[in-house]
């Protein structure tokens, strides 16, 4: 992956033909996946936008400044923040792709302007109408509980008593699953305080 220039901006571009062989199938199929789900998305603002699709083995997608999301950047407009989240994870579900890697801070850029952006839809899932009326509400919830982890965590005063509630069942869930990689980072704590029961 690189920046480079174009007349219409920057673009990043993907490619692993410089790959060893043996994992270069893999690499195209991955490829594919993200650039497939992120060309259903076009027109969402918010997201990159597929630019060209190169050959087989890369694609060109636009540049979306900003910097990767923080307790300082977070705490300045939290409810502002959390809502541009969802209206962008609105957006993307109602064209059934779910981002599912948004425990990921360096994942949520914040421009200067403090607008934000979700990225690399690497582990991302576009679902057919079947896929998705079985795992969409599913999916959907992962991706929604970002917004309620980053409050959690950086600003809990700004939780209403039910998404407070809302974190607490999250993270019973998630321990549920043995063999997810998410570590909570103190949205548990920040919940129960806003509960009053930290």
């Amino acid at each position: 992956m690189w920046r480079v220039g174009a007349p219409a901006g920057p673009l990043v571009v993907f490619d692993c033909a410089g790959l060893p062989r043996a994992s270069r199938r893999l690499a195209r199929w991955l490829l594919r996946r993200e650039r497939l789900a992120l060309q259903r998305l076009d027109g969402v603002e918010g997201v990159p936008q597929v630019a060209a699709r190169i050959d087989r083995d890369a694609f060109a997608i636009s540049w979306l400044a900003g910097t990767p999301l923080d307790r300082a950047t977070f705490q300045r407009d939290p409810q502002g923040l959390a809502r541009q989240l969802r209206a962008i994870l609105a957006a993307i579900h109602a064209r059934r792709v779910y981002h599912l890697d948004l425990r990921q801070r360096q994942n949520l850029l914040v421009d200067p302007a403090g607008r934000l952006a979700c990225v690399d839809f690497g582990a991302s899932l576009a679902l057919g109408s079947f896929g998705d009326a079985i795992l969409g509400r599913l999916l959907a919830w992962v991706d929604r509980q970002a917004a309620l982890k980053y409050l959690a965590r950086y600003a809990p005063e700004e939780l209403s008593l039910e998404e407070a509630r809302a974190v607490l069942r999250g993270l019973r869930w998630r321990r549920l699953w043995i063999f997810s990689p998410y570590r909570e980072r103190g949205e548990g704590e920040g919940a129960r305080r806003r509960l009053g029961r930290g």
